[in-house]
C-alpha cells in the first residue's frame, strides 16, 4: 500500500473510482493541517480586529503580536506532515521526477536519501525541543507583559514536539515506500 496515496484512486479495468482505507495516522496528520487552518483564520482575524481597533478606538488590542509569532510557528509544525504526506514539500522535484523516469531505481534511491536528510532534520528539532517543552512546562514560560497580557509557551513547544513526531513518521514512511520500490523490481527480475 502506498502511503502517499489519496482517498480515492482510479480502478484500472473500469476507469471508476475506489475508495481505500486510510490509517488513524493519516486521519491525525490531516486532522493537525486542519487545526493549522483554523489557526491562520483565528490569526488573521486578531490582526483584522487589532488594525481596526487602532484606527478607530486608538487603542491596540493587547497581545496580538505575541499570540501571532506563537501561531506561526504552531501553524508550522501543524501543517508539515500534511504537507509532505500530500507530496507538497518544496524540493526539486522537475529534476527528481525526471531522473525517477530515466532510471527509476536510482531515482527513488535519491527521492530515499533526501527523506532520510528530512527525516534527519526533524530529530534534530525534535531533539532540541524536548528540554525547551520541560523547562516551559515546569518553570511556566510566557511571553508578554506581566500585568498586562502573558501567554504561556508550552502549548506551542507540544505542537512543535507532535509536528517534528509526525514529520518523523511521514519520512520514514516514504523511506520504506522508496525502498520497497527500488527491491521490488529487483525480486521479480530474479524470479524471470
Amino acid at each position: 500500500m502506498d502511503t502517499n496515496s489519496t482517498l480515492q484512486k482510479p480502478a484500472s479495468a473500469t476507469g471508476c473510482r475506489v475508495k481505500q482505507r486510510l490509517s488513524p495516522l493519516h486521519y491525525l496528520i490531516d486532522g493537525m493541517n486542519g487545526i493549522g487552518s483554523l489557526l491562520i483564520f483565528v490569526m488573521m482575524l486578531l490582526i483584522c480586529a487589532d488594525v481596526a481597533s487602532r484606527s478607530l478606538l486608538s487603542k491596540p488590542i493587547y497581545g496580538v503580536a505575541e499570540f501571532v509569532s506563537l501561531s506561526i510557528v504552531a501553524i508550522v509544525f501543524l501543517q508539515l506532515a500534511s504537507t509532505l504526506r500530500h507530496n507538497r514539500m518544496a524540493r526539486a522535484d522537475i529534476f527528481l521526477d525526471s531522473f525517477i523516469g530515466l532510471c527509476p531505481r536510482l531515482g527513488r534511491l535519491l527521492r530515499t536519501l533526501f527523506s532520510v536528510g528530512g527525516l534527519a532534520a526533524c530529530l534534530i528539532v525534535l531533539d532540541a525541543t524536548l528540554p525547551m517543552f520541560q523547562n516551559a512546562w515546569h518553570e511556566n514560560d510566557y511571553v508578554g507583559v506581566q500585568g498586562l497580557f502573558t501567554l504561556p509557551t508550552w502549548p506551542v513547544r507540544l505542537v512543535v514536539l507532535v509536528g517534528a513526531a509526525a514529520t518523523i513518521i511521514q519520512y520514514g514512511l516514504h523511506v520504506y515506500d522508496d525502498v520497497r520500490a527500488c527491491i521490488a523490481p529487483a525480486k521479480s527480475q530474479q524470479e524471470e
